[in-house]
């Protein structure tokens, strides 16, 4: 979100002009892998300066004072370094991926304390309904076998019946591999933003597992949003659904968790 950024939000808009549909340019702006920005997420502490008597005298429209049209010239605070900051970290955010070591820089404004336990609750709620249900489905009911998922976790072979032959599926059921303070880490990967649907915070979004044969680890969860959350559990609680190109995003996405995992 480049909301606190006033020349970020006004490209945004000269941007939405050049492209033919709404939903294109939405889609255009909102995948960080075909454009990337980088802009202030500061509060603005100055307000434009004021046109001179020559400029409020002039024929000319006074937004088309720039290079812009509706930008102004003539701004204050004036900060030398601020173009050569920014420089030097489009130049970084080139060569660490060239070197294919690509970072992932904050872009947007941290989400508060609040709405960062909420995403942890609701995950662990979900892991608990998950666990419970399996054990029941699968009629585990093994005291030692009971204790053991619930504190350690494990992968279990589960067999569905059907009239052609049993099919084999493993699920890792067990206790969340992650801990509060990993939300804020994992909203930094996802940029905010549902990884399937590309929607950001204002609307519900929510911490699923991609794999469920794997444990709920950093590397294995996905933002998304409520509805996309709710596409996913009908379709079966994989991706299978999702595009291939869609699928191979969110696989890279992951990637980089289990780099920085290794760091």
């Amino acid at each position: 979100s480049a909301s606190r950024d006033p020349l970020a939000s006004k490209l945004r808009q000269c941007i939405k002009k050049l492209i033919p549909t709404k939903q294109e340019a939405d889609e255009f702006l909102q995948d960080s892998d075909r454009l990337a920005v980088c802009f202030s997420s500061e509060k603005t502490v100055q307000k434009l300066a004021d046109f001179t008597e020559e400029q409020k005298s002039s024929d000319t429209a006074l937004g088309d004072f720039g290079q812009v049209k509706g930008m102004r010239v003539r701004v204050l605070p004036v900060l030398g370094t601020m173009p050569a900051i920014m420089g030097q970290a489009l130049a970084a955010s080139c060569l660490t991926e060239l070197a294919g070591q690509p970072f992932q820089p904050v872009t947007g404004e941290r989400v508060g304390k609040n709405t960062r336990n909420k995403l942890f609750q609701k995950l662990t709620n979900r892991e608990d309904r998950f666990l419970q249900q399996i054990l029941k489905e699968y009629n585990v009911t093994n005291e030692a076998d009971v204790a053991r998922y619930k504190t350690l976790g494990g992968a279990m072979e589960l067999v569905e019946e059907s009239d052609n032959d049993d099919q084999r599926q493993v699920v890792w059921v067990g206790p969340l591999q992650i801990d509060a303070d990993d939300v804020e880490y994992l909203l930094e990967i996802w940029k905010n933003r549902c990884a399937i649907t590309g929607t950001r915070l204002g609307t519900v979004l929510e911490l699923i597992r991609w794999n469920e044969s794997r444990p709920s680890t950093c590397d294995n969860l996905v933002l998304v949003a409520q509805h996309a959350k709710q596409t996913w559990d009908e379709q079966g609680r994989n991706p299978r659904h999702l595009s291939f190109d869609l699928q191979e995003k969110i696989e890279r996405r992951l990637s980089t968790c289990r780099v920085d995992s290794k760091a």
